[in-house]
């Protein structure tokens, strides 16, 4: 049975580090000049998380697209055709 998962366009999944690290920038700073008190720790921590998240993802692209250019291919193992 072939279970079909739904994937991103190109364009959003290339996006998708930039707007979790910028997201994370965005709720640190307002964590950090507007808010006070047990509030701002949380949104601290919350972007604090998202940043962190947006450069795992982000290096972990970098290191595929490298691995693919370095051994070619379009990163698929043998006899499993694209959906």
């Amino acid at each position: 049975m072939h279970v079909h998962r739904p994937h991103f366009a190109k364009p959003i999944y290339e996006l998708l580090p930039w707007l979790y690290g910028l997201g994370g920038l965005v709720v640190l700073a307002l964590s950090y000049f507007r808010l006070k008190g047990w509030l701002a720790g949380l949104l601290g921590l919350a972007g604090l998380v998202a940043l962190v998240w947006g450069l795992a993802i982000g290096l972990r692209r970098r290191d595929f697209r490298a691995m693919r250019h370095e051994y070619g291919g379009d990163g698929l193992p043998p006899g499993n055709p694209p959906d």
